[in-house]
């Protein structure tokens, strides 16, 4: 049976209490909204270890399930930045972040960033927001063009995840990133518009 005391470590691993050092000028009402923070959520925390604890008997591990927790926050912010990425140097404009400033924020090298994303991010970036970067090359639309399912049988460049374009794709737009998507014809329109003008 898991300890109280290994779930109170583990706790105060996971959430620590803030600390303040005795010159600290901040006001007191915003050190008490700290630490009161800090303790929800350290006792919220507490409580669902407990609970897991009693609902799975001896073999429940806490330490591993809060390292699982972790790895999970760890991988959705990986994915998070990874589309963040894709976002600054592709669909920004005029002028999209560098590799330089991008890697700077990111904790990467120039290269890592340009590593870090490819037309599956770009894409779903598109799902996410409705917008598409800037489009240089439109060909037929042809299924082997694609690796992924949603273009060939349907329009990705018009549309979004929650409200995705259903009409069949005439051509293979090329956005600057190289990335290709589907286009139907009553999206061609918006293609021509992303276009960079000469």
């Amino acid at each position: 049976m898991t300890s109280l005391e290994t779930l109170d470590d583990i706790s105060a691993i996971r959430w620590p209490q803030p600390h303040f050092p005795e010159d600290d000028q901040t006001p007191p009402a915003e050190l008490r909204t700290e630490l009161d923070a800090a303790w929800s959520s350290q006792k919220a925390f507490m409580q669902r270890l407990r609970a897991a604890a009693a609902d799975h008997g001896p073999d429940y591990d806490p330490l591993l399930v809060a390292l699982e927790d972790l790895v999970a926050i760890k991988n959705a912010a990986d994915e998070q930045i990874r589309l963040l990425l894709a976002y600054g140097r592709v669909y920004v404009t005029p002028r999209p972040h560098t590799l330089e400033t991008l890697g700077q924020a990111a904790g990467l090298t120039p290269s890592g960033v340009s590593r870090a994303f490819g037309a599956k991010e770009i894409l779903a970036v598109g799902n996410l927001t409705g917008q598409r970067p800037a489009a240089v090359e439109i060909n037929d639309h042809h299924p082997d063009l694609f690796p992924g399912d949603d273009s060939r049988r349907r329009c990705t460049w018009g549309g979004s995840k929650n409200n995705p374009c259903t009409d069949e794709p005439k051509y293979a737009v090329t956005d600057k990133s190289g990335t290709k998507w589907a286009c139907c014809d009553s999206h061609l329109p918006g293609y021509l518009r992303s276009r960079p003008r000469a």
